[in-house]
This record gives structure tokens, C-alpha cells and sequence, in this order.
């Protein structure tokens, strides 16, 4: 069957697979992709071949270091050392705020959660902490999911993150250079998460009259509640110090030495292993693999996706699925428009994960990346805008699980928060692309 017709009918039965979710979606991505190749007309052991080259690609680049990567947090997190950076930060800050330092602390709070590099975590350590603070204020708590998930998104270029190695393997590239790349726009958030702090100050003061206490309630009723580390038996607070200094090292390693990220994480896990839980390293090393278990499924069913969608005869007598379906949009739509297909996308992506899951999105990037590559575009340059802003979607949208964790931690309704923040994160989303071309960092 002709390439591109093939890869028309896979996008569109992968999309609707996940739209509709009648069968899992890791489901959808190992059946597919192999029964399109055999349509195609390639055998069974040319398929195997395409499929273990990009198993042995993906896995190298991104599937060790994710591995060790989630055992090295898991532990991390279990120790309480973010617990105990933020219970000081709570205590620093004290009774000296009003509005605008609880939406500060919020950002703060929310960016040191995502060092975790799970967005469920992070809610789990920031509303817990923030959300009595915005009771006591009468600030709108929908107001804290939109603050902390932008401060989300502006740490999302963090290369141990999920999101980041997914869309990495859908690059084809290394998951620390992405992030690298990715850097530079995380830094395109920060004016934005400022206009979100003076925009929300200005919406409560209208409201409320003040940026201060509600009358009624006392001054020194004020303190944030700090995260409990007494029911956390895997806390270590007497280790904090040792585990900070590893945890320094590790960034350094990994973003000023450029170490091989599976060797920094394998050696910190071991390090933090060892002193944290000589006698019990193999609980914590087990709740990271089953974590692992369930992210190596997914990765695998890109393998398969991605395998489908490049796979070609070593000799060029016919094109692949995603050349032969950017060959034809070439074809079709002006140059001009065919050149920022990937920004047209990336300034629509809240409105439309509003209505489809974010992981069509990723399934779209192999063809972003072909449509670039005929415009001389890297394929680093046309990722790495998606790997932080597709954030801002993420969380305002009902097809995302995560979206339920946040809104029941914050007591609001998922419905409201997802039209109401929606609209605002559309505009956090087009600032940020602004600030990105202002900067130089997104060059048309």
C-alpha cells in the first residue's frame, strides 16, 4: 500500500484508539504499527529488525537513565529531603505575607516539587501546604493549580522527567541534550509567572479590597501548615545535609560536566541506597521498579509506533510513512505555512489537548520533525517548545488524570477550572511563545 495512505490510516486509527479508550493505548500502539508494516508489505523479520533498532535507539539514549533516574527520586522523596526544604522555607517566611507572598511561595513550593519530575507529586507536596494559606486569604484556590502547574512547566526541561524523555525518543535524539535545548525556554516563563502574580493580585484586590488578611482573621493564624514528617518511615531528616550535597552533585554532573546521566543516577542511587537504607534498600529499589515497569511498556509501544512510521527497504526503493506524508503536505500547503506548521501547533496545543489527550501530540511530532527537516529546521528546535509548554495544557484539560489529583487537592470543580484556566493558560501559553521570539530563543 502506498506510504503515505498507510500512514494517514495509522495516525488515524492510533487517534482514535486513544480518543475513545475502548482498548488501552500502549494496546493500540503495539498492534497498529506492526499491522500497517505488514500492509506495507515488509515480512516479519524485517518488521522485528525495525522494531529492535528502535528498542536498542530509544533505550540507549533514555530507557537506563530513566530507570535509574526513578530509583534515585523515589528514594530521594521517601528520604524527606524535599519535605524538610520546604517546611524551612514555610518557617522563613512566617507570618511576614499577604497575597502576593503566598502566590511566590506557591511557585517556589511548585517548582521544587517538580524535582521530583512527576506532576501528581508535586500537587501532593504543594496543595497540602498552600491551600489552607489560600483559605485564610479568601484567595480563589483555582488560582493555585494555574500558579503551581506554570511553575511546572517552566521545570519540565528537567532531563529525568517522563514527559521530557518521552519526547525525546519521539525526537530521536538524547534526552539531556533536549534538555539543554528545553532550558532556554523554561526561562521564557518567568515574565509570564510574574504577569500571572500581578494579574491574580489585581482580580483579588478588586474582590476583596485588600491584598492583606480578611479582617476576621488574626495575624498570627498565618502560618502555613508544614508537610508531616513523622508519618513518613522512610524519613531520614538527620540525613538531610548529606543527601542536599548529593543531590548538588548530581545536577552538577549532569548539566556542567555533561556525565552520562545513567552513570550519575546509578551511582548517586547506589550512594543514597547505602547510607539512607543499608537494611532496607531492596523496598525502596522494588517501588521504583514498579514505577520503571509501567513507563519501559510505554516506552516500548513508541518503539513500535516509531519503528512503523520510519521504517524503509536499506536500499530507498520506497519512502517511509512519515517522509512520504510530509513529502505530500509539502505539496499541498504553502510554504510559508508548512514552515511554522510546529508553532501554528505549539500556540494551539491548550485549546486542543482541551479535547484530546496530550499523547496525540506526541504522536504528531515524527511528522513536525519531517515537515521541519524539508526547511532545514533541527529536529531539537521543533521539540524542545512542546517540552515545557505542552504543560500549560496538560493540567486544564479533562482528559488528563493528573487534572482530578490537582482539582480534589485544591477543592474546586474540575468542569469550572478547566474552561475558566483554560483560557488563561491559552495566553500564558501565547506569552510565552512572545517572550521566546522577543528572546531570540524561537527563531522564525
Amino acid at each position: 500500500m502506498n506510504p503515505t495512505t498507510m500512514a494517514v490510516i495509522m495516525l488515524l486509527v492510533v487517534i482514535v484508539g486513544i480518543l475513545t479508550k475502548k482498548v488501552p493505548m500502549n494496546f493500540v500502539m503495539f498492534v497498529v504499527p506492526v499491522v500497517c508494516m505488514l500492509m506495507m508489505g515488509y515480512n516479519v523479520t524485517e518488521i522485528s529488525d525495525f522494531i529492535m533498532a528502535k528498542i536498542s535507539e530509544i533505550f540507549a539514549s533514555a530507557g537506563w537513565m530513566l530507570l535509574f533516574g526513578l530509583t534515585y527520586f523515589t528514594m530521594l522523596t521517601e528520604s524527606g529531603m524535599f519535605d524538610t526544604i520546604i517546611n524551612r522555607f514555610v518557617r522563613l517566611v512566617g507570618n511576614r505575607m499577604n497575597v502576593v507572598i503566598v502566590m511566590i511561595m506557591t511557585t517556589i513550593i511548585g517548582g521544587l516539587g517538580y524535582l521530583t519530575a512527576n506532576m501528581s507529586t508535586t500537587y501532593l507536596i504543594c496543595f497540602p501546604i498552600m491551600i489552607p494559606l489560600f483559605r485564610k486569604f479568601n484567595l480563589n484556590r483555582e488560582y493555585a493549580f494555574i500558579i503551581c502547574q506554570t511553575a511546572i512547566g517552566a521545570m519540565c526541561f528537567l532531563p529525568w522527567g517522563i514527559g521530557l524523555v518521552v519526547s525525546a525518543s519521539m525526537a530521536g535524539c538524547d534526552a539531556t541534550e533536549l534538555a539543554r535545548a528545553s532550558i532556554p525556554w523554561g526561562l521564557c516563563f518567568i515574565p509570564v509567572i510574574i504577569l500571572q502574580w500581578v494579574y491574580f493580585a489585581w482580580r483579588h484586590k478588586r474582590e476583596h479590597g485588600t491584598l492583606g488578611l480578611p479582617a476576621k482573621v488574626e495575624s498570627g493564624d498565618c502560618v502555613a501548615e508544614s508537610v508531616a514528617e513523622e508519618d513518613k518511615p522512610n524519613a531520614r531528616p538527620k540525613l538531610f545535609w548529606f543527601n542536599l550535597i548529593v543531590f548538588v552533585i548530581v545536577v552538577v554532573a549532569l548539566a556542567v560536566f555533561s556525565i552520562p546521566s545513567y552513570l550519575v543516577f546509578v551511582a548517586a542511587s547506589v550512594v543514597t541506597a547505602m547510607v539512607n537504607y543499608p537494611n532496607n534498600f531492596g523496598e525502596l529499589w522494588n517501588k521504583a521498579g514498579l514505577t520503571f515497569f509501567n513507563v519501559a511498556v510505554m516506552l516500548l509501544a513508541i518503539c513500535f509506533y516509531l519503528a512503523a512510521f520510519n521504517a524503509a527497504p536499506a536500499d530507498g526503493s520506497q519512502l517511509s510513512m512519515v517522509n512520504a506524508l510530509a513529502e505530500a503536505m509539502t505539496g499541498i500547503f504553502p510554504d510559508f505555512l508548512m514552515r511554522y506548521m510546529y508553532v501554528i501547533f505549539l500556540l494551539l496545543c491548550v485549546p486542543i489537548i482541551h479535547f484530546i489527550p496530550y499523547q496525540v501530540y506526541n504522536a504528531m511530532y515524527p511528522l513536525f520533525i519531517s515537515v521541519g527537516a524539508a526547511f532545514g529546521i533541527d529536529s531539537i528546535a521543533i521539540i524542545a517548545p512542546f517540552v515545557c509548554n505542552l504543560a500549560l495544557a496538560t493540567s486544564v484539560t479533562p482528559m488528563n488524570s493528573a487534572t482530578y489529583v490537582g482539582c480534589t487537592l485544591c477543592d474546586i470543580d474540575v468542569d469550572h477550572f478547566c474552561n475558566w484556566g483554560g483560557v488563561v493558560m491559552f495566553v500564558s501559553n501565547a506569552l510565552v511563545v512572545l517572550v521566546a521570539i522577543l528572546t531570540g530563543v524561537l527563531q522564525l
